[in-house]
């Protein structure tokens, strides 16, 4: 009799377990992003939001007005591309306005009298908010288009400091 009654407290026991609440954590969001684009291909994930950097540039370095660092290689993956109905693609980077070089990206921070140029793979020069001239070639599938970016002078002197910009793109096919 004694097991029986220990039997039956085990089973209410691990029956009451069954039945409780369920363990409450911290809620949490998970937000979705993205876009359906008509364009010949996507842009990677990695592409959209990216940091380039220029690294420590020694001020010695800007003897005279157009005067650069080191180019600093970036690309931006094209996914999925289908040159059955676009072939090329021509990239624009858009940002606040050098007041010197309109060409330049604008830089904030302490350094003075230094911009940002962009260049893409083939030497063209990027002017801020200008569309590139020579077309990117597409080939179906995945692309990856490099660029580069590099502080350039817009005085004889350029003096210490951060020097950060922003730039956006969009891409054009044709």
């Amino acid at each position: 009799m004694k097991k029986l009654v220990a039997a039956t407290a085990v089973i209410a026991l691990f029956s009451s377990f069954a039945h409780a609440a369920p363990a409450t954590g911290n809620p949490g969001t998970i937000r979705f992003i993205g876009e359906i684009v008509s364009g010949a291909c996507g842009i990677d994930p990695s592409s959209l939001d990216q940091t380039v950097s220029l690294g420590q540039v020694p001020s010695n370095r800007f003897k005279a007005v157009g005067d650069r660092s080191d180019p600093t290689k970036f690309d931006i993956i094209l996914t999925e591309c289908d040159t059955s109905t676009q072939k090329n693609a021509q990239f624009t980077f858009t940002g606040t306005q050098d007041p010197v070089v309109p060409g330049l990206f604008a830089t904030t921070g302490l350094a003075k009298n230094v911009g940002i140029r962009l260049q893409a793979s083939a030497g063209e020069f990027l002017d801020n908010g200008k569309q590139q001239v020579a077309p990117v070639s597409l080939q179906n599938g995945n692309n990856t288009v490099s660029f580069a970016a590099m502080y350039e002078a817009t005085a004889a002197s350029v003096t210490t400091g951060e020097a950060d910009s922003v730039a956006n793109f969009t891409v054009a096919y044709n």
